[in-house]
């Protein structure tokens, strides 16, 4: 007789959906891959695979694996995160303009129940969540504040300048910070690597940066002029 077939696990959305808010708590962001340092820097487990390790323990969860627990706030951004996400594509879903991770995103965020297979888009939700009513919010702030952005510097000079810095954020497929802020008004971006022994800035904060001008592009977000900077070099203490 064939061994009948064991049906894949299905859980409620809402705690998968709470449990990649937990994950992304822990992590202090998103991270598609794992990463294993010598000790005694502790393993940063991928987002969808500390999903899996808390819904799903068994022989095969790895022994650095540290369980976390689901707290009633992760429930609530679960739930925030839904209804903004419903909210803000409601107009793609009706045109069909989605692109294809968003109608993973939509699809999975919608329905009752969620098995194994979702997780890896799951895991994800904290961030475009994060991501996107953040640059809403940002946006209208850029459009109010720096109407008047004009391009600094001559092309491959140094400068140096206070940076207030508006928005910072980690881009796992280059593993470095982007920093987007300004001097004296004017747009300025750079891309860094902070390594374990240096301090992220805190957005809102104005420090000191010396860096060469790399290019005079436009702001990603209001198209208002900004100017790019590399070999960026400051030193913050976030007191």
């Amino acid at each position: 007789m064939a061994k009948k077939k064991e049906q894949p696990i299905e859980l409620p959305a809402i705690e998968v959906i709470a449990t990649a808010f937990a994950a992304h708590r822990i992590n202090g962001g998103y991270f598609k891959e794992t990463r294993r340092f010598t000790e005694p820097t502790p393993t940063t487990f991928a987002n969808k695979e500390l999903i899996n390790f808390k819904l799903h323990r068994d022989e095969y969860t790895p022994k650095d694996f540290i369980n976390f627990k689901i707290y009633n706030k992760d429930r609530k951004m679960a739930k925030e995160a839904i209804d903004w996400l419903q909210r803000d594509n409601t107009l793609n879903v009706i045109a069909g303009t989605l692109s294809d991770f968003m109608r993973s995103v939509m699809q999975f965020i919608s329905s009752e129940k969620l098995g194994s297979h979702a997780y890896g888009v799951v895991a994800v939700v904290p961030k475009v969540y994060f991501e996107g009513s953040k640059k809403k919010n940002l946006k209208k702030e850029l459009k109010g504040s720096f109407r008047e952005s004009k391009h600094v510097g001559t092309l491959g000079v140094p400068i140096t300048g206070l940076f207030t810095l508006n928005e910072t954020k980690f881009i796992d497929r280059f593993s470095c910070n982007v920093f987007n802020g300004s001097i004296d008004g004017d747009l300025v971006s750079f891309f860094k690597n902070i390594d374990q022994t240096q301090i992220v800035p805190k957005e809102g904060t104005t420090f000191k940066i010396k860096g060469k001008v790399k290019r005079h592009g436009e702001n990603f977000i209001t198209k208002f002029p900004e100017t790019q900077l590399n070999y960026v070099r400051f030193k913050v203490d976030n007191k």
